[in-house]
């Protein structure tokens, strides 16, 4: 049977955890359970994040199990489970605002902060509705790799893989966009 496994399988490393959850899947639908309880609250907080509804991020993340479950068998696996995972989830995110014309800009969807200290709280509102506002002016290529890395945490490899660029283009990307965002930020305190 380890044979077999290798021979239908040669590309599901043993060593990286999605392979082996992948792998485990293809063998034993039962098993796909597994590898929707590791990518569950990563793919909720994306679609939650883009839609600001929790009956929409759940339909979507539904969705998009439903999908993973049904196009596993063509998955050629290279490492990059969450690449794959996180395409798909853009791919539905896509149609469903195209279905729905819904859509909730970046800057409305980030957190606002929370103490119980109320002159804390709100100069700490002050400076997120700062940043917000300047995420809101960001392209969609920015704004979606603000949620791909801090919404669902993705590495910046993973990120690569998805953006279809180098993993040093995007930690790049991501550390100039960083030092924009806060260069403007201070000069809005001037």
């Amino acid at each position: 049977m380890h044979l077999l496994k290798k021979t239908i399988f040669p590309s599901l490393e043993t060593d990286d955890p999605d392979g082996r959850l992948v792998r485990a899947a293809l063998l034993n639908p039962a098993a796909f359970g597994d590898l929707y309880d590791r990518w569950l609250p990563a793919v909720y907080r994306y679609f939650y994040n883009r839609t600001r509804s929790q009956a929409a991020a759940e339909d979507l993340t539904s969705q998009l199990f439903l999908n993973v479950y049904q196009a596993l068998p063509r998955y050629r696996h290279s490492g990059f489970f969450a690449a794959w995972l996180f395409r798909i989830a853009a791919n539905i995110y896509k149609m469903d605002c195209r279905r729905s014309r819904r859509e909730l800009p970046l800057n409305e969807a980030l957190p606002l902060f929370s103490t119980s200290d109320p002159p804390t709280e709100i100069l700490n509102q002050d400076e997120s509705r700062r940043l917000q506002n300047l995420v809101a002016a960001l392209s969609n290529d920015e704004q979606e790799l603000l949620r791909l890395r801090y919404v669902a945490g993705l590495s910046f490899a993973e990120i690569a893989q998805i953006l279809n660029k180098r993993d040093e283009t995007v930690k790049k990307s991501l550390y100039r966009l960083q030092a924009r965002l806060s260069d403007l930020l201070e000069k809005q305190d001037e």
